[in-house]
């Protein structure tokens, strides 16, 4: 959207179930197609203070109309004076303090206020932004006024907020969370959902449009970018998940085939500071000094939610968990029982085993360590699986130590956990995309071996048919994954996966 020409301003509105039958109430434009939502086009003039161009404030200001506030609708945004291109052109439309779930006002309110600023701040501190409720004392900011009705607008009930919306982030302009508009029932309800729809409706500012389901089918409810569709109610955090765009039905999205919220917002702000805990893990069986049996069973959890939980052995992994559902009426449980399966192949002998969370961030943790055995003690490597070797009853593989490129035989030797190549030489490689530069390390080229997506090899050796692997394929070594290698967040499916070595 053009700073220095008129043009048009696309406006989202987060709505409740109830209000999406109002959705006729307001013109639909043909642009807004994917989001789902009441939307209105507005006309509007260059934004005042706005930053260089690709710059925005990294200021998200919560402003709560203490002894009551005016905005004033224009054709110009301008959060320093409170003036917005979505109420009426020339219209002044007086907004009531913030109250808290049961009416009050002035310190009465304080503490839900304090709380609903404080879970912003915390599902915004994964980027470099700077919640407040202190109004700046100078430059470009984004406001999100938070009180009032959608009436006091214009806008139908059940409007729980509206904002602005472009594929870019946009500067100096206000977005509304309706207070009023929210359920009571409770305290904490009330500030988780006021909570929800700030941090929504400031994702629009910041370019982000509404999430269905993520591309495995799953709700995307635990997004704020979502719409209350009943499938689960959690503490909602920007994910790191390709996502399907659409309100309350599946649409196409405006901006992209997909939209990953937390990438994006990382690309607008760059990096913050996290304040949630990293997830917390334990194994509960086997026992200490016991056998282990066909799987093993484990707890984690956290308050982001747990992505998948990690079975290692003597140093290793050998097998994961998916994270699990989120609940209808709440998130995913914290913390939740886990099972996995015991690889039929894991080497026999002592084991030193633990457990890792991870969030979908890729933030984890590790349980206690839990020595418990499978049969008898190893006595040489003959026992262990390709490159371990066997000391104090253990097999195991020593540190990895390859680089990118280096010759290798088995996976476990690289740092990157991919040992991929021709029948005739295998290296230590990393996932790529053909045709994006950087891709791989200039001594190596990217080998597509699905469409869009490869790994690196050394130029001109693709002849010898890439995608054949070493003899992980007949069944070699604990599994791993893309998400392990830290990589470029495109799937490879079997060609990234360790395969486990036969008995």
């Amino acid at each position: 959207m053009s700073r220095t020409i008129r043009s048009l301003l696309l406006v989202a509105a987060l709505v409740s179930p109830a209000a999406a039958e109002q959705k006729s109430t307001l013109e639909l434009h043909p642009e807004m197609k994917g989001l789902g939502t009441p939307c209105v086009t507005v006309p509007m003039g260059p934004e005042a203070f706005t930053a260089p161009a690709g710059l925005i404030s990294k200021t998200l200001y919560l402003e709560r109309c203490r002894g009551g506030c005016t905005v004033t609708g224009g054709q110009t945004n301008n959060a320093r004076t409170l003036t917005s291109a979505i109420p009426a052109p020339g219209s002044s439309n007086a907004f009531p303090e913030f109250t808290n779930h049961l009416g009050e006002t002035g310190a009465a309110a304080d503490a839900q206020w304090n709380a609903v600023v404080a879970c912003v701040r915390e599902v915004y501190s994964w980027y470099d932004v700077n919640v407040t409720d202190v109004k700046p004392g100078a430059g470009s900011y984004h406001l999100n006024l938070v009180s009032g009705t959608p009436g006091l607008i214009g806008l139908p009930n059940g409007t729980l907020g509206i904002s602005p919306f472009a594929c870019t982030a946009q500067d100096n302009i206000i977005s509304f969370a309706f207070a009023g508009a929210h359920s009571k029932f409770s305290a904490d309800a009330y500030v988780k959902d006021v909570c929800w729809t700030v941090s929504h409706e400031a994702g629009h500012a910041f370019s982000l449009e509404h999430e269905y389901t993520f591309l495995d089918g799953r709700s995307a409810c635990s997004d704020p970018m979502s719409y209350p569709n009943g499938q689960c109610d959690p503490y909602r955090y920007f994910r790191n998940d390709q996502a399907k765009c659409g309100g309350f039905e599946l649409e196409p999205c405006s901006c992209g085939s997909a939209q990953n919220s937390h990438l994006k917002l990382l690309n607008v702000f760059g990096a913050g500071a996290p304040t949630v805990a990293k997830p917390t893990a334990a194994v509960v069986n086997p026992a200490p000094g016991a056998q282990v049996g066909a799987f093993v069973t484990a707890t984690a959890g956290s308050r982001r939610g747990v992505a998948r939980v990690e079975l290692w052995v003597n140093g290793a992994s050998w097998g994961e968990a998916k994270g699990a559902p989120f609940a209808v009426n709440g998130g995913q449980p914290d913390p939740a029982s886990y099972s996995i399966k015991v690889p039929d192949n894991l080497p026999g002998g002592v084991l030193d085993i633990h457990v890792r969370a991870y969030d979908d961030l890729g933030a984890y943790a590790d349980s206690a360590v839990v020595t418990a055995a499978k049969g008898a003690p190893c006595v040489s490597a003959d026992s262990c699986a390709k490159g371990q070797r066997c000391d104090a009853g253990k097999c195991f593989w020593d540190p990895a130590a390859g680089e990118i490129g280096d010759t290798c035989t088995f996976p476990e030797f690289c740092l990157s956990g991919l040992c991929q190549g021709t029948a005739e030489r295998q290296i230590c490689t990393q996932a790529c995309i053909p045709g994006v530069a950087d891709s791989c390390p200039t001594t190596l080229d990217c080998i597509e071996t699905t469409p869009g997506a490869g790994i690196c090899f050394s130029a001109g050796e693709e002849d010898g048919g890439c995608s054949v692997a070493t003899d992980r394929d007949n069944g070699d070594g604990p599994m791993s994954s893309l998400a392990r290698l830290g990589a470029l967040g495109v799937v490879l499916g079997v060609l990234l996966r360790r395969r486990r070595r036969a008995a």
